[in-house]
């Protein structure tokens, strides 16, 4: 399927937007590739905006993405998901955050700048 991916240097976090429809394993591969792309990043906070993905993922596959963030970004010290209000079940959330990855997913841009914006204590 065809996907569109665009980075954006923001004031104080990296903004990943993805769009159109990866097949799971082209956004496996492209959550690895960001993990090795993000360590020459000068920034250790990036909102992924997923809300243009057409994509429909089982609750195992939101899983192993969510495995998948924290083994490859482990590095970052936040990361903000943006998804529709419909697609929030924060299946990925928790399987991050079981492995240690500070991510938290929001259905509000807004919002998820907000928990980017604020100063890190957890």
């Amino acid at each position: 399927m065809d996907f569109d991916l665009a980075i954006d240097t923001m004031a104080h976090y990296i903004r990943v937007r993805i769009t159109g429809g990866p097949s799971f394993g082209q956004l496996l591969s492209l959550i690895h590739l960001l993990g090795v792309e993000s360590e020459t990043w000068d920034e250790d906070k990036v909102l992924v905006d997923l809300r243009g993905v057409v994509t429909p993922f089982s609750r195992p596959e939101q899983f192993r993405i969510g495995e998948e963030a924290a083994a490859s970004l482990s590095h970052m010290r936040r990361i903000a998901s943006v998804v529709p209000p419909e697609r929030v079940t924060r299946v990925s959330e928790k399987a991050a955050r079981r492995n240690g990855v500070n991510v938290r997913v929001f259905d509000d841009e807004t919002q998820a700048i907000a928990w980017l914006a604020a100063p890190v204590t957890d």
